[in-house]
């Protein structure tokens, strides 16, 4: 038996899409007679003027004004406001995103953007596909906007316990509420090799501290200068740097590595980020809701170096009430936090810890197994039952060891 899956995102950054490529994973290890083919869709492509302009709009405002953006999500973070912007925007997508859920018969459709709930719950409506179930899958922290909690969806997944208690004041009932983590990609979970094997595997130092650095997958905002400054430290450590895409800072930082007092290994983009997370052992990031996440299960504790004005508030807030890091949001303020924690390795081991009782496990898989029973049964599993069973891809490596 094959079911659809239709997941609603907005390439506005790269966590949305992130986040849908985790939990298509996890569908896709879902061994049973019930097998999940899904379609992740950037909703943008079938909006009309400006909506298309969506994720270019997003780019422009984080690189050249990012205090107008921080602005903007504060002006829309309010229930009227959020109904009045609705009201706005429905006229540029109603027609367009009713036509997508009638071409593809959906069985579930999931959305992993905070601007979609609203406008899937409207437009499944507009095609009679009211007893297909929507699922709302939040992916930030803390004091989350206004739009990504929609009441009115058939179930709602938080990352963390903040959100949860927001959700509840928000209307959301809790039978149609459960707290799974933050989607991240399962292949975090099934690292099993030791420090010394991962280092050895990446071409890394077999000893002494590592500190690894990233951007997101563009590799953009601060990290040449936070990498120029660190490595002009002298600090007695190993830097990795993953460009991501960014094709431009990659060859830069190639060039100038040779003559900088600190050795840098500098990458562009890579899927050996959960490898490279545990044989790491500080991470310098921007506050992305999926970097952190990660972290965590990779237990790296993380300087946090920037984040987006309103929409990643939360994430920094989130870092702070922890304990799970440093938030340092200058350069200076960066060099004294990393120094700090490689002169104070109980420091880092404490943080390591604290890592462990806020980690997301399993977190994809979990939410995996929520849209299977609530695509096959329209019923919602309690959160002690959607810890999944063993993923297929170790299971049929095991027998093959047999």
């Amino acid at each position: 038996m094959t079911k659809r899956a239709l997941f609603l995102i907005s390439d506005t950054g790269g966590g949305h899409r992130s986040a849908a490529n985790a939990i298509t994973a996890a569908l896709d290890e879902i061994d049973r007679t019930v097998r999940f083919e899904h379609r992740i869709d950037d909703v943008a492509a079938h909006c009309s003027f400006p909506l298309t302009q969506l994720g270019f709009a997003y780019s422009t405002a984080l690189r050249y004004a990012p205090p107008v953006y921080g602005a903007l999500y504060y002006a829309t973070n309010g229930r009227r406001r959020y109904k009045a912007l609705v009201r706005f925007c429905e006229p540029l997508y109603r027609e367009r995103l009713r036509d997508l859920f009638t071409a593809y018969v959906p069985d579930v459709i999931v959305s992993v953007h905070p601007l979609l709930n609203h406008a899937a719950l409207r437009a499944r409506s507009d095609a009679r596909m009211t007893h297909v179930p929507l699922v709302t899958v939040i992916t930030d922290l803390g004091k989350v906007h206004e739009s990504w909690l929609t009441p009115e969806a058939d179930a709602v997944v938080v990352p963390a316990r903040e959100v949860y208690d927001r959700a509840l004041t928000r209307g959301i009932d809790p039978a149609r509420l459960r707290l799974l983590g933050q989607p991240i990609h399962p292949s975090f979970e099934d690292v099993t090799a030791s420090k010394a094997e991962l280092r050895a595997q990446l071409g890394l130092p077999s000893a002494g501290f590592i500190t690894l650095l990233m951007a997101g997958g563009e590799g953009g905002g601060k990290l040449l200068q936070t990498t120029l400054a660190l490595a002009k430290a002298h600090m007695h450590m190993h830097m990795v740097v993953v460009c991501g895409r960014n094709l431009t800072l990659k060859a830069k930082l190639e060039e100038l590595a040779p003559g900088l007092a600190t050795p840098m290994t500098v990458l562009g983009y890579t899927d050996k980020i959960p490898q490279l997370m545990r044989a790491a052992d500080l991470l310098v990031t921007k506050a992305g809701p999926g970097s952190l996440a990660e972290a965590n299960v990779a237990q790296i504790p993380s300087v946090v170096y920037d984040y987006v004005p309103g929409q990643e508030r939360g994430n920094i807030d989130f870092v702070r009430r922890n304990g799970i890091g440093i938030v340092a949001l200058t350069t200076p303020e960066v060099v004294r936090a990393v120094k700090m924690l490689v002169a104070h390795p109980e420091r880092v081991k404490a943080m390591r810890e604290l890592q462990a009782a806020v980690a997301p496990h399993q977190s994809a898989r979990r939410i995996a197994a929520l849209i299977e029973q609530i695509t096959l049964h329209h019923t919602i599993p309690e959160d002690g039952a959607l810890l999944r069973a063993e993923p297929r891809a170790r299971r049929m490596a095991a027998a093959a060891a047999l």
